[in-house]
């Protein structure tokens, strides 16, 4: 058996451009084609379809949403500026109003930033409304004049609250929230201060060392003229808070000392509650009031 003789190649064999390579280059250049004549097609019939109108309720819809995002962040920041909070919640609803999510979280911001009118017009629109926004639609509609509405929504959702507590549906923590704004918002307005009282201090008996219920059922005592108790409510409420005090507690402490005769705590506090909130009128008003009580500065 003869064996075949072995030759070694000198060169190595460069492989030719082959067919595979010479094809890849068309069928990219065949591809991008067909992508720009998509792309043209779809431009040409954007309009006719109604494509280029979706894009654009697509993008009001997001920036509507930025705009209500950077309003609820504004209100958590000290000194809160509240013209800026609304001019913000106004943008967003113009360049969006009929978007659902920007109406329900407008409708509440504009509550808590003191625009009550247009939080009740914008939270009256919506047909599902969940338990926080019937609170704040009732709240709202308390603090604008239109006491009976109010009224009627507020008992509603008391009764909601507990009748979904009993089923399981809510939490402890979510149903003592509930009756909290109930009643702070019927204390805030001053009516039914019993049944504000009664609220109140159920959710402060599942929570009982909550700052915000605790401020409430101050406020409440303060409405009903019983000023010292209002204080030991109002104070503890403060010393919990710590630095996360809110203007509204400092506001509330500092008419409370001001009833008292306390005229410099009422001061400060009511500094206070002006310095986190520059707008805040009530707290103002208040502060004005006092001046003429405060004696002048007496030169060094």
């Amino acid at each position: 058996m003869r064996l075949p003789k072995f030759r070694p190649r000198l060169t190595p064999q460069v492989p030719g451009p082959g067919r595979e390579k010479i094809r890849g280059p068309r069928r990219t250049a065949r591809v991008w084609l067909l992508i720009g004549a998509l792309t043209l097609l779809i431009v040409v019939l954007a309009r006719p379809l109604g494509i280029d109108a979706m894009a654009d309720a697509m993008r009001r819809e997001f920036v509507a949403l930025r705009h209500v995002q950077s309003a609820s962040a504004a209100l958590s920041a000290k000194p809160l500026d509240r013209a800026a909070v609304v001019r913000t919640l106004d943008r967003a609803v113009l360049i969006a109003p009929h978007n659902h999510a920007v109406q329900q979280r407008a409708g509440i911001l504009y509550m808590y930033v003191g625009a009550y009118q247009k939080a009740a017009a914008f939270l009256a629109g919506l047909s599902d409304r969940d338990m926080l926004m019937q609170i704040s639609l009732g709240h709202s509609l308390l603090l604008s004049g239109k006491t009976e509405q109010g009224l009627d929504i507020l008992h509603k959702a008391a009764q909601q609250a507990r009748a979904r507590r009993q089923d399981g549906t809510i939490g402890a923590f979510h149903y003592a929230l509930y009756l909290n704004n109930i009643g702070y918002a019927l204390a805030e307005a001053n009516v039914d201060l019993a049944r504000a009282h009664a609220l109140i201090a159920e959710a402060m008996r599942i929570h009982p060392l909550q700052p915000a219920f605790i401020d409430s059922l101050g406020w409440c005592y303060y409405r009903a003229g019983d000023y010292r108790q209002a204080m030991f409510y109002l104070e503890r409420a403060a010393r919990l808070g710590g630095p996360t005090t809110s203007a509204e507690t400092h506001y509330h402490l500092g008419a409370t000392y001001a009833r008292m005769g306390r005229i410099r705590l009422a001061a400060l506090a009511l500094a206070k509650a002006l310095e986190y909130d520059p707008q805040y009128e009530e707290a103002a008003a208040e502060l004005r009031q006092l001046n003429y009580f405060l004696p002048r500065p007496v030169r060094a």
